[in-house]
């Protein structure tokens, strides 16, 4: 049944939706999950993590992808009506139908203006990394680096990753140095779930989160009272920060007048890149192909963006089946690092990473027990895009990349990664093959799990080439 659902998706084209200013909240924030005592909060010697909540990308593009606050969650593997556990077929059907009838209907801010005004406002939660004692003022723009986890993470995944490119850039000199970097909780997972999961609706597409990409960048990044707005974990926002008046007025129709060329700098006294591993990957593609004018490079870490050819993948149910079984809750952290530990895919991982899968893909509940900040449904609503339309949608926006926008992958090792080694040819040869490409011996798709290090130092190879600290001090003189 769920298969048959799949197939009434239509792959969708043309524009993104138009970015309104967001709508005030209707509802006061819970706090944020609290660490764990022992947690870091340095990832390197002189750099400090600030946590932010931000406004999220306003309207979403498709209907029911809030819902009204207060009302019943429609989450399906809540066991209703006496049941002892719920029925995994059954919430499969109800995650399908509910994306194939949403992404039929994509929004349009005049003819839908009224579903529009009923949506609620979400948030995205954000790290802000950056150095204790600031940079001289007549030093060069160094790079603010963007990221954007997989499917089923948050935003701490990067800290063992980013150590690594911290102590390279420094120790080598070869890149730009890094003034910032953002990691990003996608609104339906880690943090940003559990700010929104009051008023998260049935519905979520990939685009979408290209959309909050923007929206951060765009608008928050140089936020005026953002100063004021880091909240600590254990507490609540009590307010947002306001929008940025530096940005281009003409960002908020995104590609809605045709693409805008890399040349027009529109994120001033700041040279993003954006990093995006598997849904990041895809939500990066979308943000940079909707606003190439706000990046300075674009770095695809095995992402899940499949050429729109006439056979598309059908593995979204069944991931979507395997997430709805995913056991969420254990007595302690301790209990569920010994049960995830038994597990292949975990086995895989870096320890600093499984150490931090722990820390802060888990929160406490109100008995005492610890559960997975990214529900079950979450995930599954996440990973089931039929017939993978988002991502092949993304994977066509991609052949618009402005050529002088240098962009660059790095794949799992050959016959690992979540795309074919056909697909990947596809993409590299004919969507954009003015990209250059790197692959992780010996990983599997988790990349930023498995080999961070090994991840990281490509990252940073990539990064000497595209902003070599030479350029900046031929520039001064």
């Amino acid at each position: 049944m769920a298969a048959k659902l799949e197939t009434q998706v239509h792959l969708l084209d043309g524009p993104l939706l138009p970015l309104l200013p967001p709508k005030p909240l209707g509802r006061a924030l819970p706090p944020l999950p609290a660490r764990p005592r022992h947690a870091r909060d340095e990832i390197h010697p002189g750099w400090h993590r600030d946590t932010l909540v931000l406004p999220a990308a306003f309207p979403r593009s498709f209907p029911n992808s809030t819902r009204r606050n207060g009302q019943d969650s429609q989450d399906p593997t809540v066991p209703r009506d006496g049941q002892a556990r719920a029925d995994v077929q059954k919430a499969t059907e109800f995650v399908v139908k509910s994306q194939v009838e949403g992404f039929a209907r994509p929004l349009k801010l005049t003819a839908n203006a009224e579903e529009i005004d009923g949506q609620e406002q979400l948030v995205v939660v954000g790290n802000r990394y950056r150095p204790k004692k600031p940079r001289d003022a007549n030093a060069p723009t160094g790079l603010t680096l963007v990221l954007s986890h997989a499917n089923g993470f948050y935003k701490e995944v990067w800290e063992p990753l980013l150590s690594v490119v911290l102590a390279q850039i420094e120790q080598r000199g070869l890149s730009l140095p890094i003034d910032e970097i953002w990691a990003l909780d996608c609104i339906i997972q880690g943090d940003s779930a559990v700010l929104n999961d009051g008023v998260l609706g049935s519905v979520f597409n990939w685009a979408d989160h290209g959309r909050d990409l923007v929206n951060t960048i765009a608008y928050y990044l140089d936020s005026p009272d953002l100063e004021n707005s880091v909240v600590q974990p254990g507490q609540a926002a009590s307010a947002l920060p306001s929008r940025s008046t530096l940005a281009a007025p003409e960002l908020a129709r995104l590609d809605n007048d045709g693409p805008t060329l890399s040349e027009r700098r529109a994120a001033s006294k700041r040279l993003v890149v954006g990093i995006g591993h598997s849904l990041g990957g895809g939500a990066t593609a979308y943000a940079a192909t909707a606003c190439p004018s706000l990046f300075s490079s674009v770095i695809f870490l095995d992402p899940v963006i499949v050429p729109a050819n006439p056979n598309p993948p059908r593995t979204m149910v069944t991931m979507t089946t395997a997430a709805l079984k995913r056991r969420a809750t254990w007595k302690t952290r301790q209990e569920a690092k010994e049960s995830l530990g038994q597990k292949a895919m975990f086995r895989a991982w870096a320890p600093e990473v499984l150490d931090g899968y722990i820390d802060h893909g888990l929160h406490e509940t109100d008995d005492g027990q610890v559960t997975l900040k990214t529900k079950p449904y979450y995930e599954a609503l996440t990973f089931m895009d039929p017939l993978a339309s988002a991502s092949r949608r993304a994977c066509v926006r991609l052949e618009t990349l402005p050529k002088s926008l240098p962009a660059h992958f790095i794949f799992a090792d050959e016959g690992r990664s979540v795309l074919s080694e056909e697909w990947i040819d596809h993409i590299l040869n004919r969507t954009i093959p003015q990209a250059t490409f790197a692959r992780v011996k010996d990983a599997g798709h988790l990349i930023v799990h498995e080999k961070p290090v090994e991840t990281a130092e490509l990252i940073v190879a990539f990064l000497e080439k595209a902003n070599p600290r030479s350029a900046a001090r031929s520039a001064k003189l």
